[in-house]
């Protein structure tokens, strides 16, 4: 059982294509008219800048889970809920658990007859190899054949070393926001977003409270 974290496509193939058609316009057209060469500059360079800065701003993020979701401030059940389509997507059966032990799982994972438990550890610091050895112990409980852990955060070098040791799949900050971001593309309006942010989140934590 594997879980796929996309990465992300090469971007700008077409540029140097793309600048050498522009140049080539601009050479000709300050051949032909000054003025209308700078007024066309002008244009070309205030367009440049605009998308500079709606790029840069926090209010529009290169990856859409970040800016639209704000995975940080979200609650817990909030936060597995935004997972649960997610692994649907790839193919998974999943199941929330009831959250009655502090080291249970908060997801439950099936895909072609393997059974996968998902750890989620929403914090403000780097998770540490103490979480990955209680996520290890309940594998055996929920007799599962993976454990994974996904956190809005990265991983100490201890923690790593233990998941790598125990074949445990680690999901961080990087790998979470490149699977928000497959998934969210796939969704073209901001009404479906503004639906996982709202409806789909806030209706699942209530049936289930």
């Amino acid at each position: 059982m594997s879980i796929s974290t996309p990465k992300r496509k090469k971007r700008y193939r077409f540029l140097p294509t793309i600048l050498f058609v522009i140049t080539y316009f601009l050479v000709q057209l300050y051949n032909y008219n000054l003025t209308l060469f700078g007024f066309v500059l002008a244009f070309i360079l205030s367009a440049i800048g605009v998308t500079y800065l709606i790029k840069t701003s926090k209010f529009v993020s290169k990856h859409l889970s970040t800016s639209l979701l704000n995975i940080d401030e979200i609650s817990d059940p909030e936060f597995n809920q935004l997972l649960v389509p997610i692994f649907q997507r790839q193919g998974y059966s999943v199941n929330k658990t009831k959250q009655n032990r502090k080291s249970t799982a908060n997801l439950i994972l099936r895909k072609k007859g393997l059974k996968a438990i998902v750890h989620t550890k929403r914090q403000s610091n780097n998770v540490g190899s103490s979480f990955i050895q209680e996520a290890i112990a309940c594998k055996e409980m929920y007799q599962a054949k993976r454990s994974i852990i996904v956190t809005n955060r990265h991983f100490t070098k201890a923690a790593k070393q233990v998941a790598r040791a125990n074949k445990v799949t680690l999901i961080d900050r990087d790998s979470l926001d490149a699977m928000l971001d497959a998934f969210l593309r796939q969704k073209r309006s901001h009404r479906f977003i503004q639906r996982v942010r709202t409806l789909f989140m806030n209706e699942e934590i209530k049936s289930d409270s």
